[in-house]
């Protein structure tokens, strides 16, 4: 194959790569949806803006990985407004002007998205959701906006209630400032407190137009007289409350603290880090401090936690803030409503798509039924655009906000049955408060401490665990009543390790061991060849989740902080039997469960469910096996599947045309690579896909392919490189081409190997049989045949060896001696002198003695024995027979002197004594060798003759010792026919 050609195939290969991926680019690039995120990226607030946005950019990643929207891909404009009315104006203009953003995320400062919601979006009509702002105003008067969060109204109703049930405060007394947050607040929560009949004993105002400190300092100095003051409820921004809690606290105050949702951020509890106190003692100044919060990670969901987990990988956050979760709430309700609004994403169709996407958003998700699945749980809006959301109740505790033990769960009336009402209310489990029901729910902190796991089978997801299971709650609750949705067989608790009870609290602690099968949250969707989930999940036998929710027990299981988990992990992976498995990861959260009523009047509800709370434990285990899919990283992956298929062919293409042996070794080392390379990527694509579009029975169709291609690929190239490094050599060294048969045994041999390791590793069948069986097919086929393969394998080792080459004289065991005339897989032909063919099989010349005459060279030594009158001088002898064989003028080598050695004396009577000497010369051309002799003989006879010295008689058997001529090695004979040697074997003669 010509330089030229190659070039161009090598050319056209890379054009064709470059156009595919530019075509799989270009297709990507085509249609985009424009989604803005508007919130502080500078100033005070930038933690949690940038916080937010790198939280959206996140989940938008995970939305493109997924295909997008209707094969659209998301994009997040990203816009900062620094929590300051008239940056947001300019923001919100700036996305008007842009004119490519089918809706909003944002604000966070309810001002700014007051005042840009109704000055612009509202006007433009461009819909937006606030994730944070939780001023009323927000979405009044205003059908453009919308708020994944609580409102200040129903946040500042809930906290008056839970003073009065929970906490059982008659007396409160309150701390706010003049601005809209604080001041709403404080009038909402004093409006409430009073129709509750808890006395409002105290109120201090605090104005933004003054110095605050000072004002701090006389309502904590005012505050220490008034023994009476009960709950201090403050309803102030973050900044202000780190100073007025230092404060309290400093000055021995005990009451108890409640404050609004601006205290559950990173603001607030990294705003005492500096001070002596709180280092000495994490959580000195805000332990027991209760606060409202729409979100904390411990009762969230699975998928809060994996979405926290992923965030954390790709930062060096330990945990996001509550408003990141809250803004990827918003976003899931915009790609739903995407979704099902079916948007163009087009310029042209941009008014229009905004008014589908509002549509959806106000008409359709306004239910239950048809609500989005979120961080913080079902999302859906009423009629001003504010989302059902429930105010969870967070106590701060080591300076960590966690759920309080009592929480009130909202839900809307309309949705209650009348009767399930009643009996409630008599029960005293349900507050009224307006048009929603608040259920009053028991927390129940809840811990797992993994001691091993066992008996792992990956094929039906089967394993024992060893645990330590533990509940911190208040109350008359029996949390022992559990049952295990994945366990294979019934597992009863039995008795605690240990039962306890410190203050108002309890402590149990149990030892659990079990069978269990698979994960109650493994789907099709999370199957992937290398993983498996396993986990352990429970529910309470008889409440449901309006009366007890799970809750993970942060502290005590010390997940706050990451690497804590990492020496847990290593330590369980240690301490279990899991060979080829490890322990990736384990995360703990509590989810939710319906269960079917079955005609249950206790709970005779709309739908015919009831939903209970769950803990659960997931369990990633990752094997080895597949460790290869790191080698290539996700993004590159389809670059990688194009340029290596297209190379493949390429390569394939070349070899077809290409027939120099050493190039097509070359050639196969680059077709293995792009080979496996091709594999891998097609693997990993088809793979991934599969996971989104087809049912887990199909993926382990195709996941049971790849394996089986993981057995052929290999062999074929191992096919591939006997042919190319063995059979191509030898035909090429020996001029003859390979038996088919030989090729034939050898793939036979290769793809059976092959056979065997897919029936045994991938199916894991027993091959034990198949072993037997093939081992006596093969003896059978061997017996028949041994003769001939036999033959064949030594003909090749003879012609790897090179012992004997067409054209060389040989003698071979006892067979004549003669010339080799010709070399097949079989046999080995020599022409004797005699004039005949000789055949010997293979087997027999590579098991003979081999003298070869004409290796390395065609030069050789004989000898000649001349019996002489032992008389006759030594000296004087040698010299005549020296110059008698180099008188000689054909075939004798010159350049060599010949060897003369006395080899011994006969004595055959008295009077007859005969000398024989033996002459070594070298010659050329074994097929001459008896003319050789004859004309050296000659020479001789005349050189004595002239010398008046006549031979003797023939010693016995001479003609017969010169047949076999003796082939000496030159350094033998140097060793033994040196000349001080010769000559005194001569004397002592």
């Amino acid at each position: 194959m010509g330089t030229k050609y190659k070039i161009v195939l090598l050319s056209s290969a890379v054009v064709l790569s470059l156009l595919i991926l530019g075509g799989l680019n270009l297709s990507e690039d085509e249609a985009v949806i424009h989604i803005a995120f508007v919130g502080p990226l500078s100033g005070e607030s930038a933690v949690v803006g940038q916080s937010m946005a790198q939280a959206l950019q996140l989940y938008f990643n995970t939305i493109n990985e997924q295909g997008g929207i209707n094969q659209k891909k998301v994009v997040l404009d990203v816009f900062d407004d620094q929590n300051d009315v008239n940056q947001a104006i300019k923001a919100a203009q700036e996305i008007v002007e842009q004119d490519r953003a089918v809706a909003v995320i944002g604000h966070n400062c309810s001002a700014c998205s007051i005042k840009a919601g109704k000055e612009v979006y509202k006007k433009q009509g461009i819909p937006a959701v606030s994730p944070v702002s939780t001023q009323i105003e927000v979405t009044q008067d205003n059908d453009w906006y919308f708020r994944t969060v609580f409102n200040d109204n129903l946040q500042a109703r809930f906290l008056a209630n839970y003073a009065k049930h929970f906490l059982q405060q008659q007396r409160v007394s309150l701390i706010y400032t003049d601005e809209v947050y604080g001041a709403y607040l404080a009038s909402v929560f004093e409006k409430t407190s009073q129709a509750l009949k808890i006395d409002i004993k105290y109120k201090w105002l605090l104005s933004s137009d003054n110095n605050l400190e000072p004002q701090m300092a006389q309502i904590v100095s005012e505050l220490q007289t008034k023994a009476d003051a009960g709950l201090i409820f403050m309803a102030t921004y973050a900044p202000e409350g780190v100073k007025l809690v230092k404060l309290i606290r400093d000055a021995g105050i005990k009451n108890l603290l409640m404050a609004p949702d601006s205290y559950a951020s990173k603001r607030f509890s990294e705003g005492f880090w500096n001070y002596k106190k709180e280092k000495l003692s994490p959580g000195y100044y805000t332990n027991g401090l209760y606060v409202s919060t729409p979100f904390i990670l411990d009762t969230a969901n699975r998928r809060a936690h994996y979405f926290n987990a992923r965030y954390q990988e790709q930062s060096q956050e330990e945990r996001l803030p509550w408003q990141a979760f809250s803004a990827v709430d918003a976003a899931t309700v915009l790609i739903e409503a995407l979704k099902q609004a079916e948007i163009q994403g087009e310029r042209e169709t941009l008014v229009a798509d905004r008014q589908k996407i509002r549509d959806i958003l106000f008409n359709y998700f306004n239910t239950p039924e048809r609500a989005v699945e979120g961080n913080s749980g079902l999302i859906f809006f009423d009629e001003h655009g504010d989302a059902f959301k429930s105010v969870l109740m967070g106590v701060y505790k080591n300076n960590h906000l966690i759920s309080a033990f009592n929480q009130l769960q909202i839900r809307p009336r309309r949705y209650e049955e009348s009767d399930i009402l009643d009996s409630a209310l008599e029960e005293g489990r349900i507050l009224l408060s307006d048009d929603q029901s608040l259920y009053k729910t028991d927390v129940v902190y809840t811990g797992i401490q993994l001691n091993s796991i066992s008996d792992f089978n990956p094929k039906t997801v089967t394993y024992r665990v060893d645990f330590f299971l533990w509940f911190r709650f208040q109350g008359e609750i029996d949390p022992q009543k559990i049952n295990f949705l994945n366990a294979v067989e019934p597992i009863q608790l039995g008795t605690a390790i240990i039962d306890e009870k410190i203050g108002k609290e309890n402590y149990r602690l149990y030892r659990v061991k079990g069978h269990f099968n698979g994960n109650i949250h493994a789907s099709e969707h999370q199957f992937f060849l290398n993983q498996h989930l396993l986990g352990i999940s429970f529910r309470h036998r008889d409440l449901d989740q309006n009366r007890l929710s799970y809750a993970t027990d942060v502290l005590g299981m010390d997940l706050m902080e990451k690497t804590s988990l990492l020496d847990n992990i290593e330590e369980i992976q240690e301490r279990s039997a899991l060979e080829n498995w490890t322990i990736k990861s384990i995360d703990f959260f509590p989810g939710r469960l319906k269960k079917k009523l079955l005609g249950n009047p206790k709970y005779l509800v709309p739908g015919n469910r009831v939903e209970y709370s769950t803990f659960n434990a997931d369990i990633w285990m990752s094997s080895n096996a597949y460790v290869y899919h790191a080698l290539i990283r996700s993004e590159f992956v389809v670059v990688f599947l194009v340029f290596s298929a297209v190379m493949t062919l390429l390569l394939i293409l070349v070899s077809s045309k290409d027939n120099q042996v050493n190039r097509l070794k070359y050639i196969l080392f680059f077709q293995a690579i792009f080979a496996v390379m091709l594999l891998i990527s097609t693997e990993i694509v088809v793979i991934h896909w599969m996971r989104e579009h087809i049912h887990s029975v199909s993926i382990e169709t195709f996941i049971t392919a790849f394996n089986v291609l993981w057995w052929l690929i290999p062999a074929i190239l191992l096919h591939i490189a006997v042919e190319r490094f063995f059979w191509l050599p030898l035909e090429k060294k020996t001029g003859r081409t390979v038996p088919n048969l030989m090729r034939f045994l050898t793939a036979l041999l290769i793809y059976l190997l092959a056979l065997f390791g897919i029936i045994g590793f991938v199916f894991e069948r027993p091959i034990t049989s198949l072993l037997a069986t093939s081992g006596v097919v093969a003896m059978i086929v061997g017996l028949a045949v041994q003769m001939n393969l036999s033959n064949i394998f030594s003909g090749i080792a003879l012609n790897i060896e090179r012992s004997l080459r067409i054209g060389d004289w040989v003698k071979i065991g006892t067979f004549d001696e003669g010339k080799v005339v010709n070399m097949n897989w079989r046999v080995t032909q020599i022409e004797t002198r005699k004039g005949y063919i000789l055949s010997i099989p293979n087997s027999t010349v590579s098991t003979s003695d081999i003298h070869n005459f004409s290796y390395p060279d065609d030069q050789y030594w004989l000898l000649s024995r001349v019996p002489l009158d032992p008389k006759h001088d030594p000296i004087k002898v040698e010299e005549i027979l020296m110059n008698a064989v180099l008188s000689v003028e054909k075939d004798i080598v010159k350049d060599v002197k010949p060897r003369i050695w006395l080899e011994n004396i006969q004595v055959e009577n008295v009077s007859d004594w005969t000398a024989t000497y033996v002459i070594f010369f070298k010659t050329e051309n074994y097929q001459h060798k008896f003319r050789v002799l004859k004309n050296v003989w000659k020479s001789i006879w005349v050189h004595l003759n002239q010398a008046g010295i006549m031979p003797t008689t023939t010693i016995p058997a001479l003609e017969a010792e010169q047949e076999q001529n003796i082939v000496l090695i030159p350094s033998q004979l140097d060793e033994v026919l040196s000349k001080n040697k010769l000559q005194n074997m001569m004397t002592s003669a």
